[in-house]
């Protein structure tokens, strides 16, 4: 059996120390859930952010008319997006998926692997971004 050198032992031994330093933090391994609801005209979330990996938005559309849940990753706050006609162009954002048009009453369910960044949440159904229906959600 052939002994290790002792200068091939400390290299091991800072080899195994740097790999152990240069860990980074994995994204949470247990979804978030996060509840919004849906009324004239507001966006309510249970939390106003969530830890990187996979959230479960469960929605409810507590108010009297049609509304929908669309997630868009973006830099800019909500109430800046820019406009086309009296809604958002999705398609100029990186829309990360949304709960479609929900009846009053209904309810619908989203989950998505999410990276950390700046998110915007909108109902964009023409004239509810107007008139309020936004939020901004943070991705750690």
């Amino acid at each position: 059996m052939k002994r290790l050198s002792a200068a091939a032992v400390a290299a091991m031994g800072i080899v195994v120390a740097l790999a152990a330093c240069g860990s980074t933090p994995a994204a949470s391994a247990t979804p978030t859930t996060i509840t919004g609801t849906l009324t004239e005209y507001k966006i309510q979330l249970s939390a106003a952010s969530a830890p990187a990996g996979k959230v479960i938005f469960n929605v409810t559309n507590g108010g009297t008319i049609v509304h929908e849940f669309v997630i868009l990753k973006t830099d800019v706050l909500a109430k800046d997006l820019p406009l086309t006609g009296d809604s958002v162009d999705e398609g100029a954002f990186n829309a990360i998926g949304e709960v479609e048009e929900t009846e009053a009453g209904g309810t619908g369910t989203f989950t998505a692997t999410m990276a950390a960044g700046h998110y915007a949440i909108i109902c964009n159904i023409p004239g509810h971004v107007t008139q309020g229906m936004i939020t901004d959600f943070t991705v750690n």
